[in-house]
């Protein structure tokens, strides 16, 4: 399931002012969820996060792109 819905294929160059790690703030920004619920997302391996320190959690702006667009690990 996407989290953002669109006829498009969403793309790296759509998220061009943020930076190459997003935080669980700019999910938020980006997707409307709520940031806690971002966080959480991070935390449950629902996003493809990675977690620096004890509450710091970053996700790679190419593996967000990708996640939203339903693409798979490889």
């Amino acid at each position: 399931k996407h989290m953002i819905q669109n006829a498009t294929t969403i793309n790296a160059e759509m998220f061009a002012e943020y930076p190459d790690l997003l935080t669980p703030t700019h999910i938020a920004e980006i997707t409307g969820m709520s940031v806690q619920y971002a966080r959480t997302m991070c935390r449950t391996g629902m996003l493809p996060a990675v977690q620096v320190g004890k509450s710091r959690w970053y996700v790679p702006k190419q593996r967000f792109v990708a996640f939203v667009n339903g693409e798979t690990e490889r």
